[in-house]
């Protein structure tokens, strides 16, 4: 099992000269992009409000974690791609490869669709095993450092000419309560959707990125359930039956490690949610079907209600801003987008993100270079899943009342898509290719057979 490095431990290793990073956030995002810069850094330090578990567990500051979490994919892949050998260590520890619609069912409003396999695969495991895993293999990189702390704010140095200024490092307040600086050369910020950093760089005197936001109204309820003996026989199968307009609750069962489901219900713009198990079990009977009806009856309760909410999502353009920004600040996952979760896009932008920052770091240009380019590929699968959600969002009235052209016209090509797939199944795969954050939003357009 692994342990975190005490915040008074040096690094195993530091290589003489080089770059000093931090990265702000010990979840998904942070500890993809850990691995991301590893190889182009002489030191990492990883900075985290609380210390970091060495079971998987939910953490404080990720009071989502209880609810369903699988990786799109794109996630998936990219992941893979950061470190080879990650999916099979996940799967060892009880993470289910789902292949779509065949054993990642979904529902259409009016039945279960017949299962069919389009050729995406998604992971499905809880939030804290899949952290578990990845902290697992970046606390074991020789020359990253823990330090339990909060980044109060960003040290900056005069740029060059009229180029923006300088990062130096952070100033953060230790598990003691001291505050102190800490040097670097390249910030990755990946404090998340409740992160301060509209509040440092107004501090510092920086522009603001430009900012759109939505207001999806999700409320969530979760719990965990053993899954009935009868049930494992057979491979395990998801079902995703999401809140269709005009319908406004959903539910969404998932297997996962421990021979267990998570059981999350979905409400939106105000419907209430169950408070106790009854009324939990109730529901997702309703919702669910006969299909499901004796499996949901039969299984045992293992936790205590969960609840979350999201109000409003948002989306920060740092890429229409790049040579405002500190030269060596690299924002990823929440800290840029955080999305609609009914669509499962948050980790798997995270993943792609740290693709993308590794390769810009492996090209020896410019450090201004290097972040312009990042900024540009990151924000693209960013980008992707803004479209996809608001495009799905858009069938509800209340999501209706802000201005999107670019969300109606890639809805239109949405309904367009589906409705072409009814006479040509094979299409469903591209389709989903594009829902994956696998291919462009725009590939859709040649599935289109209607004049828009």
């Amino acid at each position: 099992m692994v342990s975190p490095q005490s915040s008074a431990q040096p690094p195993r290793s530091t290589p003489k000269g080089g770059l000093r990073a931090v990265v702000i956030g010990g979840g998904v995002a942070g500890l993809a992009a850990c691995s991301a810069i590893a190889p182009h850094v002489a030191s990492i330090t990883l900075i985290e409000q609380e210390p970091m578990p060495t079971e998987p567990m939910i953490r404080r500051h990720t009071p989502q974690a209880p609810h369903v979490h699988a990786l799109l994919d794109s996630g998936r892949q990219s992941l893979e791609q950061l470190m080879p050998g990650l999916g099979a260590a996940l799967q060892s520890a009880g993470s289910l490869p789902l292949r779509v619609r065949s054993q990642w069912r979904s529902h259409d409003g009016h039945e279960w669709c017949a299962p069919e396999d389009t050729g995406p695969v998604v992971l499905s495991q809880s939030r804290p095993l899949l952290e578990h895993v990845l902290r697992c293999r970046v606390l074991a990189l020789p020359h990253l450092l823990v330090q339990t702390a909060r980044v109060r704010g960003l040290m900056l140095a005069a740029g060059a000419g009229t180029r923006a200024p300088r990062l130096t490092g952070v100033s953060l307040d230790d598990s003691d309560g001291q505050r102190r600086q800490l040097d670097a050369d390249i910030v990755v910020d990946a404090s998340g959707r409740a992160g301060d950093s509209l509040k440092w760089f107004e501090a510092a005197g920086l522009e603001l990125p430009p900012e759109m936001t939505r207001h999806p109204d999700i409320r969530y309820t979760s719990a965990f359930f053993a899954r009935p003996a009868h049930t494992r026989a057979n491979p395990p199968s998801a079902w995703l039956r999401p809140a269709q307009a005009p319908a406004t609750q959903g539910l969404v069962m998932a297997p996962i490690e421990g021979d267990r489901w998570v059981v999350t219900l979905i409400g939106r713009f105000g419907a209430s949610m169950p408070r106790d198990e009854d009324g939990f079990r109730q529901r997702a009977l309703a919702i669910a079907g006969p299909e499901l009806a004796d499996s949901l009856a039969s299984a045992r309760m293992l936790s205590q209600l969960r609840g979350f909410a999201i109000k409003s999502v948002r989306f920060r353009r740092f890429d229409r801003k790049a040579s405002a920004l500190p030269l060596g600040y690299f924002p990823i996952g929440d800290t840029i987008a955080t999305f609609n979760p009914l669509y499962g896009q948050g980790m798997s932008v995270a993943a792609l993100q740290a693709v993308a920052l590794q390769q810009a770091l492996s090209d020896h240009t410019a450090p201004a270079v290097q972040q312009t380019s990042y900024l540009t590929a990151a924000h693209r699968p960013a980008d992707w899943a803004w479209k996809i959600g608001g495009a799905v969002d858009r069938a509800y009235a209340q999501m209706r009342q802000q201005e999107d052209a670019d969300c109606d016209h890639f809805a239109e090509r949405l309904r367009l898509a589906f409705s072409a797939s009814v006479l040509r199944p094979e299409l469903r795969g591209q389709i989903d290719r594009v829902l994956h954050l696998l291919d462009a939003p725009e590939k859709l357009d040649a599935l289109c057979t209607e004049p828009v």
